[in-house]
């Protein structure tokens, strides 16, 4: 997989004597995170850097101070593979990370892209939704503009997918 992808990781150590264990995360919510996910986007579309800057995890704000570094990370990423022109959502996929200790919950929606530069085909628009730290509701944990030097993997292949796989 190549493209430019924004990630941030918040390692969470838990150890004796550091207080109580947390219970397991619960799972995140499929249509909410889809709603989430839209408007992040619409952002992404719009370029609208200080409205999604509102909606990122903590720990993404380890690597992205404000709305003006977000402004940045957009630039790049479009001078990279143009302004996006057309999105269309195709599949949301679900899985765990490990951060720390604890197993963190993420699902991830995937558009398929066309820009001034690329036609609508192997560029995907990923965005990373993930439970908000010590929340019930989900921010964005990152996302960005990939391709794929070899097939596409079977759950990007078809126009459209309702039910996430698991990865």
């Amino acid at each position: 997989m190549n493209g430019l992808f924004l990630f941030a990781g918040m390692l969470i150590f838990l150890g004796a004597g550091c207080g109580p264990v947390q219970p397991p995360p619960l799972p995140l919510d499929l249509e909410q995170g889809k709603k989430m996910s839209d408007v992040v986007a619409l952002d992404y579309f719009d370029n609208n850097s200080a409205d999604l800057f509102q909606k990122l995890d903590a720990a993404f704000l380890t690597q992205v101070k404000g709305p003006n570094d977000l402004k940045k990370v957009l630039h790049h990423i479009r001078f990279l593979y143009g302004d996006p022109v057309a999105y269309d959502y195709q599949v949301a996929t679900s899985g765990n990370r490990q951060e720390g200790y604890e197993e963190k919950p993420y699902l991830d929606f995937w558009y398929r892209l066309r820009t001034t530069r690329y036609p609508k085909g192997n560029y995907f628009l990923k965005i990373e939704i993930v439970r908000a730290q010590g929340a019930a509701f989900e921010d964005v944990g990152g996302f960005g503009v990939l391709t794929f030097n070899q097939d596409l993997p079977p759950y990007l292949r078809s126009v459209t997918v309702t039910a996430p796989p698991q990865n």
